[in-house]
């Protein structure tokens, strides 16, 4: 009779365990399904006026209307995009709380020693949606008109510039360190929390140089406050066809590329992923924007998830 009880007991444990695992799954679907049902965070690791936040904005206002539900931008800059990008990692994995962050998101692990998350595990790529080059531009005051006439420059009056720095271990930076390295110049920098406080403070002539994003400095190289002297692009981009290369200017091998890419925190169900990602890749098709984003100096840029985690992985490895 004893054993005859445990096994009732044991086939009513069975089945109720089954069947809190199936209303668990329902709820789960059903969640998915009625998503979104308020609105979205966007959050922007950077500085506002930066080149993440001038893409965040249009980005976000379109992503909105394709959802039914406001994406809302915020910025959290601060560490080369690590203190709002940690933010997202601890965020409830469910769809409310997003990243736009550049494939440098990669390298953390590389640059810093006290980041206390994985990209790689506690976020998933939900895909690109852009590609922008990043420009070398000085104030217009610098009598210099070339890359050779800049490290001339320096090399002549040493001490004399600053290097406006848009954040530790961002690609700007490191595409300044790889610059400099190659051409054997050292010019003294000044840290910014992102690409807006640097390129205000070369406005202002606090310093006389950086790497900008071309999204972020094209109006100012338009209208002559800023001076381009080469993008680092591996051959001329279409947004800029008269900039020659950092390596046509005669620095071999000098070439830093730069995506932008949407997350979530791990653990976002997949009917979610499943959702955002095609909503995205609307967005970055529209004609309107893409024409917005072409005049910004963006280029529409789409790959999916399993995609965007190859790229990613890929400029781990090339960097390390």
């Amino acid at each position: 009779m004893t054993v005859s009880w445990i096994r009732r007991f044991r086939v009513a444990w069975v089945s109720a365990v089954t069947a809190a695992g199936l209303l668990l799954a329902f709820c789960g679907s059903a969640g998915a399904q009625s998503y979104p049902n308020r609105p979205i965070k966007l959050v922007v690791p950077f500085a506002p006026g930066g080149g993440g936040d001038i893409l965040a904005r249009p980005f976000a206002e379109r992503l909105g209307q394709k959802l039914g539900q406001p994406v809302l931008v915020d910025n959290k800059g601060g560490a080369g995009g690590v203190i709002g990008t940690a933010e997202v990692v601890r965020a409830k994995p469910d769809g409310y709380t997003l990243l736009i962050n550049t494939d440098a998101m990669a390298l953390y692990p590389l640059l810093y020693s006290n980041v206390r998350f994985d990209t790689f595990k506690d976020l998933m790529p939900v895909g690109f949606i852009s590609d922008v080059p990043l420009v070398l531009a000085v104030s217009p005051s610098l009598p210099v008109n070339s890359v050779k006439d800049l490290i001339e420059l320096v090399k002549k009056e040493p001490g004399k510039l600053n290097f406006a720095n848009p954040g530790l271990g961002t690609p700007n930076h490191l595409a300044w360190e790889m610059f400099s390295r190659k051409a054997g110049i050292d010019v003294a920098q000044a840290v910014y929390r992102g690409g807006g406080p640097a390129l205000a403070d070369v406005l202002a002539g606090h310093a006389q140089l950086s790497v900008f994003l071309l999204g972020t400095a094209r109006q100012f190289i338009e209208t002559g406050k800023l001076k381009p002297l080469a993008v680092f692009t591996e051959k001329r981009t279409e947004l800029a066809p008269n900039l020659p290369t950092v390596i046509e200017s005669g620095l071999a091998g000098v070439h830093v590329g730069l995506r932008f890419v949407i997350s979530a925190p791990a653990g976002t169900p997949k009917e979610i992923i499943d959702l955002l990602q095609p909503a995205m890749a609307e967005v970055v098709r529209d004609p309107s924007f893409v024409k917005e984003m072409r005049a910004g100096g963006y280029d529409p840029f789409i790959a999916s998830p399993a995609e965007a985690a190859r790229l990613l992985r890929n400029e781990y490895e090339r960097w390390g």
